[in-house]
């Protein structure tokens, strides 16, 4: 619909690149072929502040195509090349060590692993399944008891030895793809342990 209509389809794969879904690009698991993509974060693993966009041909192309004609754009620090070496490095890692994959290869363990969350009385779901990354979502409720929960969580289960997201209502994780199997399940059980105490203090 989007190409009979001439809308351009731009794709974030800011989270979901880099094999955070087991491909360069999350779209990729789809057979999505979008105008644009912006990405950033996992293109240097988070060691540099890296962001870009890969422009389709079909894209570019009026802009070299006409003489006179100048695409403006980047800012002071664009292209910054302590940057881009970190992402290049970052790149021949992923590719030398066979990381790429590993987001799809352990997206099911993951969800396994925390799925018995979604029993806790505290939790209203845990989404999870796609790619190596996950969330759990709190019960509604529970903000009216305690409306910081969600920070109170994240502060149980960082001293557990885990380091989560904050969202609206919500706690994510991102693990790094040398993430093993010993330490998928040292996630769930830091998560399982701080809603215990969450659910002692809320007066659940």
């Amino acid at each position: 619909m989007c190409r009979e209509y001439g809308v351009l389809v731009i794709a974030d794969a800011v989270i979901c690149g880099f094999g955070r879904l087991g491909t360069w690009f999350g779209v990729e698991r789809w057979g999505v072929e979008p105008d644009l993509i912006t990405f950033a974060k996992g293109v240097t693993s988070g060691y540099l502040p890296l962001g870009g966009v890969v422009v389709h041909g079909r894209v570019a192309e009026p802009f070299w195509a006409r003489s006179g004609t100048t695409l403006r754009h980047g800012a002071t620090y664009s292209g910054h090349p302590a940057c881009c070496a970190a992402a290049l490095a970052n790149i021949d890692i992923l590719e030398r060590d066979n990381l790429l994959q590993r987001g799809q290869l352990l997206e099911g363990e993951l969800a396994a692993t925390l799925q018995p969350l979604a029993a806790h009385p505290l939790v209203r779901e845990v989404r999870a399944g796609v790619g190596l990354l996950a969330a759990v979502e709190l019960q509604p409720d529970l903000f009216e008891r305690l409306p910081s929960a969600v920070a109170d969580l994240s502060l149980l289960i960082r001293q557990r030895g885990v380091l989560t997201r904050t969202l609206a209502k919500a706690l994510a994780v991102s693990p790094p793809l040398t993430i093993q199997r010993p330490e998928i399940n040292e996630i769930a059980q830091a998560f399982a342990a701080g809603l215990d105490e969450l659910a002692l203090k809320a007066g659940s």
